[in-house]
């Protein structure tokens, strides 16, 4: 019972953390390279930047706001009040100067504010949302460049395989030169070996562009020139480990295309927060101080003045809509949720589909590896009987390429294991730079 208690929990710990993968130091110095250079990382990385200034600003919200201003105004007709002075006279004066002057320092303070809070927080979860995305697009890059790299060391093993076989043709060919020479082979089975050489030649060239095209992409990702920077000649069936088992689980808790949903879900939640506290009131303390003229008696006299309150702002209908705004961020939230739900679904098809795959071509490697033996055993057979003119040439090449086959067969299995590897990894959005 104790045994059992404890494998269930190690399953969970598999289940719920990051593996170690095993990565060649090659693949991992291009990822580097990539993120320094490619410049769509640049780019995402200021929206990053962007999105913290964005906090910033909102929180700005909580300082004082110190305005200075300075006026003049004219006006015409101003008050005026007339009073008797003895007997037949009257007494005219103004009330407020015609020339007016102000100078002075305002400020206005938050006292009581509950809309910000609910601005900085969408704030935050936007920028989550950007450093998720960067997260993502960087895993998407690194292993694009793993699957690039695989990608041309298959092609170039498989340009190997068809430059042996060139190098069997061509001895082929000039053993039947030799045969017709002492009339033992016709000229028939040197045209058919010619064009059977020309057809290998051809293939050879067509995958020698094929990896030329992948450098291109490869070096395109990382900034790099030329195409012998790629060392490594074989593949390691260590590389990319991944745990079976845990795998699905570290799909669902881990990728980050579910988690820039859920940030999706997280800021529209936000923004009906902020849309139900736009019918709240703020409290605001105001002050001023500085000098202007209009007091009595000498109205043109500048004196100092300063003032001091508090004004509580109470939304009555507000021109943004909030109601309209809220029913926007509830369908948002509704939207986002169905999408997180497709999302995990296709997760797991593609889960369950890169294990699939990944199986497939375990079984289909082991039983190539037979076939490859048996195929040069028939192929050395083959030879030395076609020497002895006990064959004919049309079955020398007929073993030259079930060899071929069995040979390319077997890389292309090892190369789509590797491939199911990265793409379980790349699911469960496993790091390894």
């Amino acid at each position: 019972m104790k045994k059992i208690i404890l494998l269930s929990a190690l399953l969970l710990i598999n289940s719920a953390f990051p593996q170690n993968i095993n990565v060649p130091a090659a693949i991992k110095s291009l990822t580097e390279q990539s993120f320094v250079k490619y410049p769509k990382v640049s780019a995402m990385k200021d929206v990053i930047r962007i999105s913290e200034l964005k906090i910033d600003m909102t929180q700005a919200a909580y300082l004082p706001i110190v305005n200075g201003d300075v006026s003049y105004r004219w006006t015409d007709p101003v008050s005026e009040m007339s009073l008797p002075l003895g007997v037949n006279k009257i007494v005219t004066f103004q009330i407020m100067p015609k020339n007016n002057y102000n100078a002075g320092i305002t400020l206005a303070q938050s006292i009581i504010d509950l809309k910000t809070p609910a601005n900085i927080n969408k704030a935050k979860s936007d920028l989550l949302t950007a450093n998720d995305n960067l997260d993502n697009y960087k895993i998407q890059l690194a292993y694009q460049i793993a699957q690039v790299y695989y990608g041309i060391i298959f092609l170039n093993k498989s340009l190997y395989v068809q430059q042996k076989q060139l190098d069997l043709i061509s001895s082929n060919i000039r053993q039947i030169e030799s045969k017709i020479k002492n009339g033992d082979a016709l000229k028939y089975d040197l045209v058919t070996s010619q064009v059977r050489y020309s057809n290998v030649e051809n293939a050879y060239t067509e995958l020698q562009n094929q990896a030329n095209k992948q450098y291109n992409v490869l070096n395109m990702l990382t900034a790099n020139e030329g195409s012998d920077y790629i060392k490594d000649t074989a593949f390691s069936q260590n590389d990319f480990n991944i745990l079976p088992g845990a795998i699905m689980n570290l799909a669902r808790e881990n990728n980050l295309d579910l988690k820039i949903t859920k940030d999706k879900i997280e800021t529209a939640a936000w923004d009906v927060t902020i849309t139900e506290r736009s019918y709240l009131p703020t409290l605001n303390f105001n002050a001023g101080a500085g000098y202007k003229n209009g007091y009595s008696p000498d109205l043109d006299q500048f004196r100092f003045n300063y003032s001091v309150g508090v004004g509580l702002t109470i939304p009555i209908m507000s021109a943004s809509r909030p109601g309209i705004q809220k029913e926007i961020a509830l369908v948002n939230i509704e939207s986002s949720k169905k999408e997180l739900e497709n999302q995990n679904i296709t997760v797991a098809k593609d889960v369950l589909n890169a294990i699939e795959d990944m199986r497939k071509n375990e079984k289909k490697l082991a039983n190539v590896e037979v076939l490859l033996n048996q195929a040069q055993l028939a192929l050395d057979l083959a030879t030395e009987r076609y020497k002895n003119g006990v064959i004919t040439n049309l079955d020398l090449l007929t073993a030259q390429t079930n060899y071929l086959d069995a040979q390319l067969n077997k890389l292309q299995y090892e190369y789509n294991i590797l491939i199911s590897k990265i793409e379980l990894n790349r699911l469960s959005s496993q790091k390894w730079w």
